[in-house]
């Protein structure tokens, strides 16, 4: 193995385990039917977790980690310029502009279909994904510029178990065993008050609870929190192996604690793994095996001293995607709405296409859904390959 010096720009695992990430959100975004999917690919249903459910935290984490990298240019713990401040802004106002596009293009496309009313913002879902990244780089961004080590910690920990003490406290009223229950929860009761049943994911009927809820996003902002804390650690100045080993260590222990705060009764102040609720125990869990991880893929592509031929493109396969994240997660949710409304005789273009290629020859099942699935990373994979080409990068 070879030192990764400390003054690296860039992490390629970094690059590498986004790749995989988004990946693996096209992947579980685009079955061929949400009713034929394999368990492992779906989200638990309410409490517990599935390899699905690691997807989202795990970008979020990987966003700490790459401002450790990108904030060493801007004055932390003290004096922030101006600049450093417009940036974080800006960065955030973006994401969550690009999250209510998202949320909006079906409507748009709609209106161009001619099979919708268009673009109201009477019935436009407010959260989303890219919101939740948009509001919790911006939370542990202040934090980390205005904060030291020690006090960021401090406020992550007042942050995890102060809004676990509020999902077990409240709502007053509500019977406690509802108190964690998908209609019963303090994030819905907020979301209700605040931006109103028309404005949350499903208008709160089939899905009761918000999965990326307004209240939900403080414990996101540890998340990345976590990711800030491993990426400053990678960058002292100590042996690569030290700290590979160590971040194991650390890693194995916040997932063992996530755990087995899950099974402790929520009478005696435990706290179920949810990732809708995105629960302190869901933070630890996924902070943790955010953790492992990264040191798994920093030891296959950046520690490695000698790297076969193949495992270079493997890395490259991945970093193509990694580097364009953002803009894939958004073209991929828009184009898959497209491809659903574009009429094609008596159908539309996804299930005539879905119907053809994998119904026919694989029969009405998981593979079958799950193969076109693949398909659709593939045309992705291909889009990113050709801007990689081109050296094309969109980042927000």
């Amino acid at each position: 193995m070879t030192e990764t010096p400390a003054s690296q720009d860039r992490l390629l695992a970094l690059d590498v385990m986004r790749g995989a990430t988004i990946m693996g959100m096209i992947l579980v975004n685009n079955p061929g039917s949400w009713a034929k999917m394999y368990p492992p690919l779906q989200h638990a249903a309410w409490h517990g977790w599935t390899p699905t459910d690691l997807i989202f935290p795990f970008f979020m984490f990987m966003v700490g980690v790459a401002m450790s990298y990108s904030f060493r240019k801007y004055a932390v713990n003290g004096n922030v310029s101006a600049t450093a401040l417009r940036k974080v802004f800006q960065r955030s106002a973006i994401l969550i502009l690009l999250g209510l596009l998202l949320n909006g293009s079906g409507q748009i496309l709609g209106l161009l279909f001619g099979s919708g009313a268009g673009l109201s913002f009477e019935t436009l879902r407010l959260p989303g994904v890219l919101q939740r990244i948009g509001l919790g780089y911006l939370g542990a961004s202040l934090i980390v510029l205005y904060c030291k080590p020690k006090q960021q910690v401090a406020i992550g920990a007042v942050l995890l178990f102060g809004y676990a003490a509020m999902l077990l406290l409240l709502p007053r009223g509500v019977n406690p065993a509802e108190r964690l229950a998908p209609e019963g929860n303090v994030v819905r009761v907020v979301d209700l008050a605040v931006l109103g049943a028309n404005h949350v994911y499903t208008k709160a009927t089939t899905e009761p609870t918000d999965p990326e809820g307004l209240l939900s996003t403080l414990p996101s902002i540890v998340t990345v929190l976590m990711g800030f804390a491993v990426g400053r650690f990678l960058q002292r100045d100590v042996a690569t192996r030290r700290k590979a080993l160590a971040l194991l260590a650390a890693g194995a222990i916040l997932a063992a604690v996530g755990q087995l705060w899950h099974f402790v009764d929520p009478a005696f102040a435990g706290m179920p793994i949810n990732k809708k609720l995105w629960t302190s125990s869901f933070v630890l869990l996924t902070g943790g095996l955010g953790t492992i991880a990264l040191v798994a893929c920093l030891y296959v592509f950046d520690m490695r001293e000698a790297r076969s031929k193949t495992l270079q493109r493997v890395a490259t396969a991945f970093q193509m995607v990694g580097v364009n994240a953002i803009f894939v997660f958004v073209a991929s949710g828009i184009g898959a709405r497209l491809f659903s409304m574009v009429p094609l005789g008596d159908s539309n273009l996804k299930d005539r296409y879905y119907q053809t290629f994998f119904i026919g020859p694989l029969g009405n099942n998981e593979l079958a859904s799950l193969a076109f699935s693949l398909s659709v990373v593939a045309f992705w994979w291909l889009v990113l390959w050709g801007m990689w080409r081109m050296r094309w990068s969109i980042r927000v």
